[in-house]
C-alpha cells in the first residue's frame, strides 16, 4: 500500500493539535482546515499518533476555580449553584476528561511539541518503535529518545539538554529489579546508537540520563546524578 504524502502544512497541523498557535493563527488554520480535506486528515493523524504520550498522566481533581472558569466560559452558573443547562450537566458528568485536561495539559503539550520535532518516518506496520520524552520534573522536554526494536538502535534528539563543559551525558535503560544498562553517550543535536549487547529498552522501561565524567561512567556503572528521565511508550505509526 502506498503511503499518503505528508501534507505541506503537516507541522502546522501538529501545532494545532498541541494548541500552541496564537488565537489569530488558530482561527485562520481552522478556516483552512474546513476547506482542505487533506489538512483535516493531517490533524486527525497527529491526534492519533501523539495520544499515547498522555497515557501516563495522573488524574487529579480540578480546583473550584477551574470549574468556575469553565462555567463562565460557556455562560453557565458557578460551582455550587443550581445547574439548569443540560450542556453544563453533561460537562460535569465528563469530569474525568476534564481532570486529565486540567492537570495534564502542560505535560501533554510538552510531549506533543517534542514529538513534532522528531524526524518523520513513513508508515511501517511491521516495525516496532518506542518513544520517550525525557525531561526534568515535568519541564519542557530536554531529549527525545526513539527506540527501534527491530533494528536494535536508539535515536536521541537533543532539544534543551544542558551539558556542562568537561562532562558527558549518558543514556541508561532501567527495568524493575535490574541494574541500569548504558545505551551510550549523548553527543550533539542528534545521536544514533546501537543498543549494546546485554542491554534492553522495551516498552515501559525508564530512560534516564546521568551526568558523568568525560567519556562516560567508569566501569559501566552510573556515578552522576540523574538529570533527565522518561518512560518508553509505543509510537503510533
Amino acid at each position: 500500500m502506498t503511503a499518503e504524502p505528508i501534507h505541506p502544512r503537516d507541522e502546522d497541523a501538529a501545532e494545532y493539535v498541541l494548541g500552541t498557535l496564537d488565537p489569530t493563527e488558530r482561527e485562520a488554520f481552522a478556516r483552512d482546515m474546513a476547506a482542505d480535506i487533506g489538512l483535516a486528515r493531517a490533524v486527525r493523524a497527529w491526534e492519533g499518533r501523539l495520544a499515547p504520550l498522555a497515557s501516563g498522566l495522573p488524574e487529579v481533581a480540578p480546583s473550584a476555580a477551574l470549574w468556575d472558569r469553565i462555567a463562565a466560559g460557556i455562560g453557565g452558573p458557578a460551582r455550587g449553584e443550581v445547574v439548569a443547562l443540560a450542556a453544563f450537566e453533561a460537562l460535569r458528568r465528563s469530569r474525568t476528561r476534564w481532570r486529565v485536561l486540567a492537570t495534564g495539559a502542560g505535560a501533554l503539550a510538552a510531549s506533543l511539541l517534542a514529538a513534532l520535532l522528531l524526524p518523520r518516518f513513513g508508515p511501517t506496520p511491521d516495525r516496532s518503535a518506542l518513544l520517550a520524552v525525557v525531561n526534568r520534573s515535568g519541564e519542557l522536554p530536554a531529549l527525545i529518545v526513539r527506540v527501534d526494536l527491530t533494528g536494535g538502535t536508539v535515536q536521541v534528539r537533543s532539544l534543551a539538554a544542558e551539558r556542562p563543559s568537561g562532562r558527558s551525558l549518558e543514556l541508561w535503560s532501567i527495568l524493575p529489579g535490574e541494574a541500569p544498562r548504558s545505551l551510550g553517550l549523548v553527543a550533539g543535536d542528534v545521536t544514533r546508537l546501537v543498543i549494546p549487547a546485554g542491554a534492553r529498552a522495551p516498552e515501559g522501561a525508564t530512560i534516564a540520563v546521568t551526568l558523568e565524567p568525560a567519556g562516560g561512567a567508569p566501569g559501566g556503572v552510573p556515578t552522576g546524578p540523574v538529570v533527565y528521565s522518561g518512560k518508553l511508550v509505543p509510537e503510533t505509526p
